[in-house]
């Protein structure tokens, strides 16, 4: 008779395990790090309208207003969002899981099977 394999010999758990904890992380964390994007955006959009040369006008009042100013990044409408990450994480963490409980019934059938070994008459 083999000895079943404690789970955590699987490479498939300690996968499926490591994937779901980046997929909460970035699930809990997202909000937080959509803000940061979305200022690292506009400090770089400013630097590009600001190379690019901006018209600035000048109205009666005497107030500036900068012309062509392109629509800057905000929270939630970035440029580069988390999307494909945490797509390509829940991928990763359902393939695995996939391949673990796979792998257990495999491990289960083979442990159930028993070897009678030649019948003798």
């Amino acid at each position: 008779m083999t000895q079943k394999s404690p789970i955590t010999d699987s490479p498939w758990l300690w996968f499926t395990l490591f994937s779901a904890v980046g997929l909460v992380s970035l699930l809990v964390t997202g909000g937080k790090y959509g803000h940061r994007q979305a200022t690292l955006e506009r400090k770089a959009q400013a630097r590009i309208a600001v190379a690019q040369g901006l018209e600035v006008e000048e109205d009666a009042a005497g107030r500036k207003t900068a012309q062509k100013v392109p629509k800057y990044s905000e929270p939630g409408r970035t440029k580069i969002s988390l999307t494909p990450l945490a797509v390509v994480l829940g991928t990763i963490f359902v393939v695995c899981l996939t391949m673990l409980i796979r792998e257990q019934s495999r491990m289960k059938n083979d442990t159930q099977t028993i070897d009678v070994g030649p019948m003798a008459n």
